[in-house]
Parts: structure tokens; sequence; C-alpha cells
């Protein structure tokens, strides 16, 4: 975490593109990051791979997903080790598991709490390769996506179009809430304080520092859609629970600059919560699923959980799915958010709604 995240003030991506049938699609996949042994996968993650490129695809109806998220716990189970064993691990638990046509499309990453127990700083080498769909150029990056939609009826050339922004911004939440390595020998480590609550930060001049350029993007976004992803939920119902420090600098973040919707994982279960006006959507399943929905409690009174997947215990089964991921299409009406389980199958769907004029700026993007 030593990495200043100032050199990410200039890390932008943008495309702009006319969108198949006037809509954007893309995945989103959290603790997806494999093993470290022989063959560096899990079977449910190669099955919810599988579902990936189904749901992926185009269609008549609908375009063929433009990227994907990829919200940490990129490599388990104590991120990448360092030399020629790294390449390794991409080939294993990225490359060759990911190899569908319609996953060979950008991907944008963000560390998790493992990736910070190895050398993170590999993964964001690994971006500078030529021709990689590994998208990890710092801690805290943007992506911005512009498409075009026709205004009116009419599918000539010459009817209305109107352009529809979307930006999502990456933020390294460890950076801002800390992290416990929970060190060698993960598999001799009990459950019994892998769960309890996470210290304070371990750096507060970098929380601020992170926090402080979350800040300077949410308020100058004129984006119609606005997302922040990172990997910590800031409200869980399964085992981690909440993670007070991001509710209590973070959150108010997001609902004063109207953020459209939080996405996170590092939870190994799936669930949907809206809380005064804000939306919180957890995705992390791409290992496997799931852990228990054992914090429901904990969540604010007001909130309201509309769905969640997660066994009675921690990996009991009993939920009946293995992995999982989610999607999104947007148009300039509305954005689509499904849950699903490995094998694509749709669990769970919601509506977004675009944002509020008042919270466009139209203002220049910090530089």
């Amino acid at each position: 975490m030593a990495k200043s995240t100032a050199a990410a003030l200039l890390l932008l991506f943008i495309s702009s593109t006319v969108a198949a049938n006037g809509k954007l699609r893309f995945l989103a996949l959290g603790d997806w990051g494999g093993q470290d042994s022989y063959p560096f996968y899990t079977e449910q993650q190669r099955e919810t791979a599988d579902g990936m490129a189904a749901v992926a695809s185009e269609s008549t109806e609908l375009p063929a997903a433009s990227f994907v998220l990829a919200l940490g716990d990129n490599f388990y189970f104590e991120g990448l080790p360092g030399g020629d064993e790294d390449e390794l691990r991409f080939m294993n638990t990225f490359e060759n598991l990911y190899y569908h046509d319609q996953l060979q499309v950008p991907w944008y990453i963000i560390g998790g709490n493992h990736d910070y127990c190895g050398n993170i700083d590999s993964q964001i080498e690994y971006s500078k390769r030529s021709n990689t769909r590994w998208t990890f150029p710092d801690y805290n990056h943007r992506v911005v996506k512009e498409f075009t939609v026709n205004d009116g009826a009419s599918t000539s050339d010459a009817s209305p179009s109107k352009t529809v922004k979307v930006e999502i911004i990456m933020i390294d939440t460890v950076q801002i809430a800390g992290h416990r390595c929970h060190g060698p020998g993960y598999e001799s480590l009990t459950m019994e304080g892998y769960f309890d609550p996470l210290p304070e930060p371990v750096n507060l001049i970098q929380a601020t520092t992170t926090l402080g350029w979350i800040e300077d993007h949410l308020r100058n976004s004129d984006a119609d859609y606005l997302l922040v992803a990172g990997h910590f939920p800031i409200y869980s119902a399964c085992s981690h629970g909440n993670t007070e420090f991001l509710a209590k600098h973070l959150d108010p973040m997001l609902r004063k600059y109207g953020v459209t919707a939080y996405l996170s994982g590092h939870e190994h279960c799936q669930f949907h919560f809206q809380n005064e006006g804000m939306d919180y959507i957890l995705t992390g399943t791409g290992h496997d699923c799931c852990y228990a929905a054992d914090n429901k409690k904990y969540l604010p009174k007001h909130g309201e959980l509309k769905y969640i997947l997660a066994d009675s215990s921690d990996y009991s089964g009993d939920s009946g799915a293995r992995g999982g991921f989610a999607s999104f299409e947007v148009d300039d009406e509305q954005m689509i958010v499904k849950i699903h389980n490995e094998d694509g199958h749709a669990l769970y769907e919601t509506q977004l709604l675009p944002r509020s004029e008042e919270f466009k700026s139209k203002l220049v993007s910090v530089e």
C-alpha cells in the first residue's frame, strides 16, 4: 500500500461507440482467484467461467458484453508470490480458464485482501503487456463508457440520437479500511478469527488520500450512471459483516454525489441491499459459494435486503449454488442488474434509474 494514488489521477479509459440495440452490457465477478496449487483453479470457478461466457454472448435481442469488472481476490490464497510462479498463475487461473471468445474483452481489475498477502505490484505490471485484456493500471482507476442510442422509432441514420455515459470508479478498499493477511498455511487457519471485524486502517494518511481521490471524481462526474466498485462491502449480511470504516467514511460520499450503486465482493455470497436511496450489489462467488447469512441483524434497520444467496452455515451447500456473477444491461432509461448462478441462470433481477440532473455537475474532470 506504499504506492500513492496520485498517479491514478490521470488514468481514464473512455470508449465511445454506438451500442447494439441501444444497450451497453457488462459483467461483474468477485472472489474468483483459483487456488495456489495444481490445477490453480476450482471446479466451481470453471463452471462460473462457462456461465459468464453464455450470458456474455450476443443475440438478436442483446449485444455482447463489452467488459468484465473483477472485484478483487484475484489470486488465492496468498496472492502472487513473485518470480516465475506468477506467470504460471496468470496462465492457469486467468488466461486459460476464461478462454472463451465472449470473454476476450477488457477486464478491469481491483485488488482484494488476498491479493495484498502477496505481490500485488505483479498484477499491475501485467497490465503493461501489449494486447492484454488484463487492465489494472493502478490501485485506483476509472472506467468511462459512452454510447449512443436512437431517440426515435426510426432506425435510419438520420434518426435523432443521444449519448449515454456510464462511469465506474474502481477503488482500493484495502487502502481505506486496512486488512488482515492470514499468513502462510491458509489450510491450517481456523475460521475462528478469520471473520472478525477488520482492524482500523493501517495507514490513515493513505486512507485519507484515497478517499480524497474518490471524492474528487464523484464531485466532477456528469455520468448518467455512476458506479463505485470496491472489494470490501460497505454493508453485508454474510459472514464478514459490515465494513464499519467504509460505512462511516465512504458511504456518505456515495449519497452526497448521487452514486447509482456500490458494487463489491469479499463475501462468498450474493445479495442486493437498499438503504436510504442507495443500492449495494455484492457478488463474491466467482471461486465458490457460499458463506452463511449470519449478519443480517447488523444491517441498517431502515434498509431492505431485497435478495440474498447464501448458505445457512459456511459452505453447507444448502443454497444449491456453486458459484456465480452479476450482469448489467444499460440503456438511456434504466440499468438492469441480474444475479446469476454458476451456469448463468438469472436468480434475481432489479432495475436502477439514471442519476438525477442535480448530481450531474457538468464540470471538467480533475486532471
